[in-house]
């Protein structure tokens, strides 16, 4: 049952008109643009020491497993396992973060997570053999779980309802641009000093969060001590609210099927064949981050311009199929260039978990928009493990083929039956 925050006897009183939609929260009302700014600044630089790391494993996969002795054709099935470790850390952090930015506030997530992170991080420039990299991969998984939730439910709460998409592209553009520094980090560094930047960066920016203060609507519900919050009870026994984050959880799919097949597994795709041609993960990320980059902010802008999270994440999907078929059946010289434009199309991510924030209520607002993210990373583990079966049989074309059709399927489905939340009011709390 959604309440009203302002009065918990009645039912959220519910829009009808497009102005009314639009109005500006009240709340939001309460911040000046300054801090607006720099809760949008600081969120999105957590997004994109999150975005940097798991793009930064995708570029230096194949070096780091050769340094640690890794056989080449153990190359591929190692590298799945270490994904999925990672993916599985950042499912268990997904809930461990959620609960806490709902029963403890928003910043606290932000401290908690980015420093198991930097240390994760730190240690997995000394590893010294797959055992050691595996635990500390898992690790960093789970303290990178709470960033982009935490980051997205400060944006959808701090900004005024009708500019809310602007804020959220606002963090993903700057959080997304953590893939293309690490697509030129990876190639620059070795690896191991590549773990370890992104260690020291996730320090520094855990001194940048000490004077962010909490969200006003957070602030709103923190002192009623009847009100359940983080409830992972009131979360999954009620059908409704579990369908609502399904769909965004199915809906945001394609994105870590491009990132975790189409992308890190680039040379055993498309690699080698007629005039032996070599395929560069970091090449191929750099143009796939580039494309994201865009896609993330141009996502937020089309829902704004149509007045729909719906019509804009549906167009993104279209885009996104007609991109693949071009990535796996296109001149295989082009596929790093075909990967901009894939890039650009999955980026309705930030759409995605902005949509996932504005259908909960602020007592389980971070909960939902921190599990919805890490859901779908965890969902890479199924993704990648039936492209592994799928290559081993039919080729890893085929394969890639059947995976991503199957994603993006359900992604539309998805959409098709989601809320549309475009200009809804964020005031008001799960009961």
């Amino acid at each position: 049952m959604v309440m009203n925050i302002g009065a918990s006897q009645q039912s959220l009183p519910q829009a009808t008109t497009a102005d009314s939609l639009t109005a500006t929260s009240p709340v939001a009302a309460e911040i000046s643009t300054a801090q607006i700014l720099i809760a949008l600044m600081v969120a999105g630089l957590g997004f994109l020491v999150d975005v940097y790391d798991i793009v930064i494993f995708a570029v230096v996969r194949v070096s780091s497993l050769v340094s640690l002795g890794v056989a080449q054709q153990d190359s591929l099935s190692t590298g799945v396992w270490l994904l999925n470790l990672q993916m599985a850390g950042m499912l268990v952090g997904g809930f461990l973060w959620g609960i806490l930015g709902d029963k403890k506030g928003r910043k606290s997530v932000l401290f908690g997570s980015i420093v198991l992170y930097s240390l994760a991080n730190i240690l997995n420039g000394f590893v010294t053999d797959v055992s050691q990299y595996a635990f500390l991969r898992f690790l960093a998984g789970v303290g990178l779980a709470g960033e982009v939730g935490a980051a997205m439910t400060i944006a959808a709460e701090v900004t005024p309802r009708k500019y809310r998409a602007y804020g959220t592209a606002a963090v993903a553009g700057i959080g997304v641009f953590g893939s293309i520094l690490a697509s030129l980090v990876g190639g620059a560094l070795s690896w191991r000093m590549a773990f370890i930047t992104a260690g020291i960066a996730g320090i520094f920016l855990l001194f940048a969060r000490v004077s962010l203060k909490e969200t006003p609507l957070y602030a709103k519900i923190s002192q009623d001590d009847k009100l359940e919050r983080g409830s992972i009870k009131l979360l999954f026994l009620d059908k409704d609210r579990v369908l609502r984050l399904v769909r965004c959880v199915l809906a945001a799919m394609p994105l870590w099927f491009v990132l975790g097949v189409i992308v890190s597994f680039a040379p055993e795709i498309r690699g080698g064949g007629v005039g032996n041609i070599v395929i560069s993960v970091a090449a191929v990320a750099l143009f796939y981050s580039i494309g994201e980059t865009v896609g993330e902010v141009a996502s937020c802008v089309l829902s704004q311009i149509l007045r729909s999270r719906k019509l804009a994440m549906l167009v993104f999907a279209v885009g996104a199929f007609i991109s693949l078929m071009c990535v796996l059946f296109g001149p295989p010289q082009f596929y790093g260039a075909f990967c901009l434009p894939l890039g650009f199309f999955v980026g309705s991510w930030s759409v995605v978990v902005t949509s996932a924030a504005e259908q909960f209520g602020t007592n389980l607002r971070a909960t939902a928009t921190t599990l919805v993210p890490n859901l779908v990373r965890a969902s890479v583990i199924p993704v990648t493990t039936l492209f592994g079966i799928l290559a081993a049989t039919f080729g890893p074309i085929f394969a890639a083929m059947a995976t991503g059709g199957l994603c993006l399927v359900c992604a539309v489905a998805s959409i098709l039956l989601m809320e549309e939340t475009y200009g809804k009011d964020m005031d008001f709390v799960e009961r």
